[in-house]
C-alpha cells in the first residue's frame, strides 16, 4: 500500500529524461506537445526521439507504410497547435468519393457543411517509377510529412538519434533503454511511440508491466506511376472505391497523389498477384490511360492495421501511444496519434508519470476511441454485408445517387458514407444517423423496387 501511495506521485523534475521510441506521428505530436507544454510552465526535459528510418530516402523502408491520407479537421487542430500544413506537405485535397460498380459509378461529394481530407507521403515516396508520359519531369514535389513533423518537434528542442533502441528493462521501476547491447541511459520516461510494424512492441510485451499490443490485420499498399497529368485527369480529387467482390478482398481502394496512385487493399492472404488481378479488371483498367500497362514492379508493402486495443498500456515511467495503444477502426491513424499523443504529454507534464496519473488523465481518451470502434465495427461490418449481396447493394447506389440530385439537407445517406470514409466524425455518431428512420424507410422502399424489377426483368425473359 505504501509503495503504490508512493508510486502515484511520481513526476518529472528539472532535468528528468524522456526516451521517445518512434519518430511517426505518434513520436513527433508528443515530443511537440510535452516540449511546449513544459516550456511554458517553466520546467526543463530532455527528450530524445529514437527513429532508425530517414524518412527522407524513397521506399518502404523509409516509409511508415500508410495509404497517408489526413482529414482537414485534423488540419485545423494542428493550425490551432501552429504546425502548418501546406502543399507539397499535402498533396492533393480530396472532395469526392467514387464508388466504382459494374452497374455504373456513384459520385460522393463533399457538401458544404462537411469536412474534407487530404493525401500526403508518408516517407521520401515511392519507389519503381516507370515512365508513362514523356518528356515528363521527374517528380519532385514530394515532401514527407513524418518528416515535416519530426522537424517541427526538433524545433521544440527534441534530439534526435537515428539508432534503434533493441531493449528496454526495468531496474526498480525506472527504465533502461539499450542499442546493440549498450546501455544508453536511465529514463524518467519511455513512450512507446513504434506502432505495431516493429519488433518493439514485443520488448513491452517482455517487461512484465501487463501490456499486450492489439490485435491487427495486414493491409497492402501500392503506389503506381502514371503522371501527374493522368492523375489529375482519370482521378482528379477522388479517392475511387470499388465494389467489385474480388475473392478474398474485403476493401479496395484507388488514392491521388502527385503523379502517383495509392492502391490500397485489406483482407485475406493478400498478395502482388491480388494486386495484379485487381489492376487487370476490367472495371479499375478503364481508369487507366488507355496505353498504360501494369508495370511488373512498383512499390508495395504489407503493414499491420490495428483493429483492437491494447491491453494495460500504461505504467509507471512508461506510455504507449498511437497504433500501440488506440487507434480508430481503418480510419484517421493520423488523428487517432494525435489524440493519445497530446493525452498523454499533458498528463505526463502536468500530473506525472505514475501509473495512477496515466489511468486517470490518460485512458479516458483510449477508451472513448476504443468504445467508439465497437460501433464502426458494426457500420463495416453492415457495409460488407451489402458490397456482398447486389439487390441490396443495387438499392442503396440508387438512394446515392437520387440523393445526389436533391438539396444537400436531404443527402443522409450520401454523409453516413462520406464520414465513414473519411474517417471526419465518431463512429457512434454515424451509427445513429444510418439508423435514422425516414433513411432505413426510403432504404427499405428501394429495395423492394429493385426486387421489383429483377422478378420483372426475370419474367420478361
Amino acid at each position: 500500500m505504501n509503495k503504490l501511495k508512493k508510486n502515484s506521485n511520481l513526476e518529472l523534475k528539472d532535468g528528468a529524461r524522456i526516451a521517445v521510441l518512434g519518430g511517426g506521428p505518434a513520436g513527433s505530436f508528443f515530443s511537440i506537445f510535452a516540449l511546449k507544454l513544459a516550456n511554458q510552465i517553466g520546467k526543463d526535459i530532455d527528450l530524445t526521439i529514437y527513429e532508425q528510418k530517414s524518412f527522407l530516402n524513397e521506399g518502404p523502408s523509409s516509409c511508415n507504410m500508410c495509404a497517408g491520407v489526413v482529414s482537414e479537421s485534423l488540419v485545423q487542430l494542428l493550425a490551432i497547435e501552429g504546425i502548418i500544413l501546406r502543399p507539397p506537405i499535402l498533396q492533393r485535397a480530396i472532395d469526392t468519393y467514387c464508388f466504382q460498380t459494374i452497374s455504373g459509378d456513384v459520385l460522393l461529394h463533399s457538401i458544404s457543411n462537411q469536412s474534407g481530407i487530404a493525401t500526403v507521403y508518408r516517407g521520401g515516396g515511392p519507389v519503381c517509377k516507370s515512365t508513362s508520359e514523356k518528356n515528363e519531369k521527374p517528380d519532385s514535389g514530394k515532401i514527407s510529412f513524418d518528416d515535416f513533423l519530426i522537424d517541427c518537434a526538433k524545433k521544440e528542442g527534441a534530439n534526435v538519434e537515428n539508432i534503434r533502441v533493441d531493449k528496454v528493462k526495468l531496474n526498480n521501476e525506472k527504465p533502461e533503454i539499450f542499442s546493440k547491447g549498450e546501455k544508453l541511459f536511465d529514463a524518467d520516461l519511455v513512450v512507446g511511440a513504434c506502432g505495431i510494424n516493429a519488433n518493439a512492441v514485443k520488448m513491452f510485451e517482455k517487461l512484465g508491466i501487463g501490456y499486450t499490443s492489439p490485435s491487427v490485420i495486414k493491409a497492402f499498399q501500392s503506389e503506381i506511376h502514371i503522371g501527374e497529368r493522368n492523375v489529375s485527369t482519370l482521378f482528379g480529387n477522388a479517392i475511387h472505391i470499388f465494389l467489385i467482390n474480388q475473392p478474398d478482398v474485403k476493401f479496395s481502394a484507388i488514392t491521388p497523389k502527385g503523379s502517383y496512385v495509392t492502391i490500397s487493399m485489406l483482407g485475406k492472404n493478400i498478395t502482388k498477384q491480388t494486386v495484379v488481378d485487381f489492376l487487370n479488371n476490367p472495371l479499375v483498367k478503364n481508369k487507366f490511360p488507355d496505353s498504360w500497362r501494369t508495370p511488373d514492379a512498383f512499390c508495395r508493402c504489407v503493414p499491420m492495421i490495428n483493429v483492437g486495443a491494447a491491453r494495460h498500456p500504461f505504467a509507471n515511467r512508461i506510455v504507449m501511444i498511437g497504433d500501440a495503444s488506440s487507434a480508430r477502426l481503418y480510419k484517421d491513424g493520423i488523428g487517432s496519434a494525435y489524440l493519445t499523443a497530446k493525452a498523454a504529454a499533458n498528463t505526463a507534464i502536468l500530473y506525472g508519470v505514475s501509473r495512477a496519473a496515466f489511468y486517470k488523465h490518460y485512458y479516458p481518451t483510449c477508451k472513448k476511441i476504443n468504445r467508439d470502434n465497437f460501433f464502426g465495427k458494426l457500420m463495416f461490418t453492415l457495409t460488407n454485408t451489402i458490397n456482398k449481396t447486389p439487390i441490396i447493394r443495387e438499392a442503396l447506389l440508387t438512394v446515392l445517387r437520387s440523393e445526389q440530385k436533391q438539396p444537400e439537407s436531404d443527402h443522409k445517406c450520401s454523409t453516413v458514407l462520406w464520414d465513414m470514409f473519411t474517417g471526419n466524425e465518431r463512429y457512434t455518431d454515424i451509427f445513429i444517423r444510418a439508423f435514422n428512420p425516414r433513411l432505413l424507410l426510403r432504404f427499405l422502399i428501394n429495395i423492394f423496387n429493385v426486387i421489383f424489377i429483377w422478378f420483372k426483368n426475370m419474367w420478361r425473359q
